[in-house]
């Protein structure tokens, strides 16, 4: 049991890494980006690591755990951390369709 819970946390922490980088790399924040790629790679390492261990002992529901980390990482990053790119396209539209009504 503690295999999938290591699995969980490792694939959830991997997936809200891997948006802040893809956010650091758009910001040009290169020294966060750089602090950003060990953590990911650390947790890359354990999810990987627990996760082929559990296949080797053909316990095939460590895939699971693995899937859903995944989609938590990946919801929790998207829903709590800004998106500044979705913010300066709707503050263009914004200002477009202004200009359109006079």
């Amino acid at each position: 049991m503690i295999n999938y819970i290591l699995i969980l946390i490792f694939q959830i922490a991997f997936n809200i890494f891997k948006v802040l980088e893809i956010r650091y790399t758009y910001e040009n924040k290169i020294k966060l980006l750089i602090m950003n790629t060990v953590w990911i790679n650390l947790a890359a390492l354990g999810s990987v690591f627990y996760s082929i261990e559990s296949l080797f002992r053909k316990d095939y529901l460590g895939i699971l755990f693995y899937i859903m980390g995944s989609i938590i990482g990946k919801w929790f990053a998207m829903t709590h951390y800004e998106n500044y790119r979705s913010k300066i396209f709707s503050f263009f539209k914004r200002k477009e369709s202004e200009e359109s009504l006079s």
